[in-house]
């Protein structure tokens, strides 16, 4: 049996102030999402997570409709592509009425949607912003590593957007030592190189043991001993690695 999940009384007013026909689906969701992610308690912050993420699956869905910024014209061509779909029909047409009855407030959920759809890449897979800021708390000179690394769980995951859990799962294999110098912390010299399928001058498997962080290291191999072969090369050596490594 699920163990109970408790609502602070801040993330209960947010609920209580959303449209009743919107607040089962998102205290079920809400209450779904933190058995997920193993949590016990529903806060305003996690509320807040949890809607960015919706939001950007629902922009996300926009721009597939071939939408650029969203109008209520987006309204009826959601309705075209789920017609089949009478229980998302029923909701599409309560929002549409919802909005339809505060048309003064129209202009700012509009704008707010478009700040989502701004969010979506034209390559990869859309971030939250709390993913977004997870993100920059790994060392500069592997976020891009790390980027690739977090957006290929999520897609194994098969989720649509990158979100903090994911961040945080792949995140700790590019936590550097926090006692030892980022420069200097890589395996021993005589230790032997996980990855490594080719031969490496001694200058370049100098610099690649210079990398703390064993997740970092692999990728930053096969990423060079990728270039090397496309080149035709057998010998990975200081010049090649200083050209891709990055």
């Amino acid at each position: 049996m699920d163990s109970p999940v408790v609502w602070t009384d801040e993330a209960r007013r947010r609920v209580e102030n959303a449209p009743p026909f919107v607040r089962p689906g998102i205290l079920k969701l809400m209450e779904r999402r933190a058995r997920e992610r193993g949590r016990t308690v529903v806060t305003s912050e996690f509320l807040t997570e949890i809607r960015n993420e919706s939001m950007l699956r629902v922009a996300k869905s926009i721009r597939g409709f071939g939408f650029e910024e969203l109008s209520m014209d987006a309204f009826e061509v959601a309705k075209a592509k789920m017609k089949k779909l009478p229980r998302k029909l029923e909701v599409i047409e309560q929002i549409k009425a919802f909005l339809g009855a505060r048309t003064e407030k129209n202009d700012m959920v509009l704008a707010k949607f478009q700040r989502y759809l701004e969010m979506i890449p034209e390559r990869g897979l859309p971030w939250t912003e709390e993913a977004l800021a997870r993100l920059q708390r790994a060392p500069a000179f592997v976020r891009a590593l790390a980027r690739e690394a977090i957006e290929a769980e999520a897609r194994r995951r098969g989720a649509t957007v990158v979100t903090p859990d994911v961040v945080e799962h792949v995140g700790a294999a590019f936590r550097p030592p926090a006692t030892e110098d980022a420069e200097r912390a890589g395996p021993r010299a005589d230790a032997p190189l996980e990855g490594v399928t080719m031969l490496w001058t001694a200058e370049a498997e100098e610099r690649l043991r210079r990398i703390p962080i064993p997740a970092v290291r692999r990728m930053v191999i096969r990423r060079v001993e990728a270039a090397a072969r496309t080149r035709g090369l057998e010998i990975v050596d200081r010049a090649l690695y200083d050209e891709t490594r990055g």
